[in-house]
Order: C-alpha cells, then sequence, then structure tokens
C-alpha cells in the first residue's frame, strides 16, 4: 500500500525535526569573530556527525535527501520548508509549487486526522525537549537527568508513533 500524501508530509516533518532535536549546533565562528546572531537570526546549523551520516544514508533512503539540503546549514523554517517539499513532492511524484502540490497541502488544512497527528507530534517533541517524558512514554521527575544519547530516526519515529497510539483525544475518551 502507498503513503498518502499527509502521511509522506508528516514523516517528512519528522525527519527533519529529528535532526534539528538532535544535530542542532551552535554555527561555527570565524577566527575572531565573537558569537552574535544574524539578522536572520541563524545562529545555528544542522551539523550531523559522519557516522551518524553514514547510518541515515542506510536506513533513511526516503528522507536522507532532507538531511544532505540540511547538512552544515544555518537552520531557517525557509530553508527546512524548502528540504520537506523537496523531499514530499519527489516521493508524491508532484513539482513543489504546482498546482497540484498545492491543492494537496491545502486539502491538508481541512484534514482533521493530519491536524491531530501534526499536533500531537508538536507536543510529544516539547515533553522530550522539556525532559518531561521519556522516548518509551514514561513520565519523568522534575529533576531527572537528560538522556543525551542519540538514537536512529527509525527508533525516534517509532517512540513517536507509540506514544501516539496511547493519546485519546477527548472526543473519543468514554467517562463511565
Amino acid at each position: 500500500m502507498s503513503a498518502s500524501f499527509a502521511e509522506l508530509f508528516l514523516e517528512a516533518l519528522r525527519y527533519e525535526h529529528w535532526l534539528r532535536f538532535y544535530f542542532a549546533a551552535d554555527a561555527p565562528l570565524g577566527e575572531g569573530e565573537q558569537p552574535q546572531a544574524s539578522d536572520e537570526g541563524n545562529d545555528a546549523v544542522i551539523d550531523v556527525p559522519a557516522d551518524y551520516q553514514t547510518g541515515a544514508r542506510a536506513e533513511d533512503l526516503e528522507l536522507v535527501e532532507i538531511l544532505d539540503a540540511l547538512q552544515g546549514q544555518p537552520i531557517s523554517m525557509e530553508r527546512s520548508r524548502d528540504a520537506v517539499f523537496a523531499c514530499l513532492g519527489r516521493r508524491a511524484g508532484l513539482e513543489p509549487g504546482s498546482d497540484a502540490f498545492n491543492e494537496q497541502l491545502a486539502a491538508l488544512s481541512g484534514d482533521m486526522a493530519f491536524r491531530r497527528e501534526l499536533d500531537w507530534f508538536n507536543a510529544w517533541v516539547q515533553e522530550l525537549a522539556n525532559n518531561e517524558i521519556d522516548l518509551k512514554g514514561n513520565a519523568l521527575p522534575p529533576d531527572a537527568p537528560h538522556d543525551e544519547s542519540i538514537v536512529s530516526f527509525a527508533q525516534w519515529d517509532a517512540a513517536f508513533k507509540f506514544w501516539y497510539s496511547l493519546q485519546k483525544p477527548l472526543g473519543e475518551i468514554q467517562i463511565n
């Protein structure tokens, strides 16, 4: 069964988030240069070490072009969007910016299942970033040490899907 446009989009978004979650690093400074945010706010880059790039190239064949587009580049919303859209367009067989691509994007704005999964994904990432949960979905005490290990995208994505499967939107909860 082939994935829908929404599924492909969500997977590409999760991959781009995984890159930022684990591999955002301070932008390298030139000799004698003092740290300061640029006018665009690009004071961080995606810096995936070679061993993780090797793993990604072996495991994430359909998504690694996002890594290639972002590696070593300053982090920006536009650059991330372009990388995700290029990957999505290739996988969906649609040219980013074309009428057909834009129609698919527009349809997602009214797709409640897409919006729900996107909202829950953002909540999950925020809980991970705040050290409120671990990758197994367990709640963490306020003083828990941060887990500094880096997992593959497949492991990270599986952790989200497991956590998401446990969530019940209020409309689906039955109170006896």
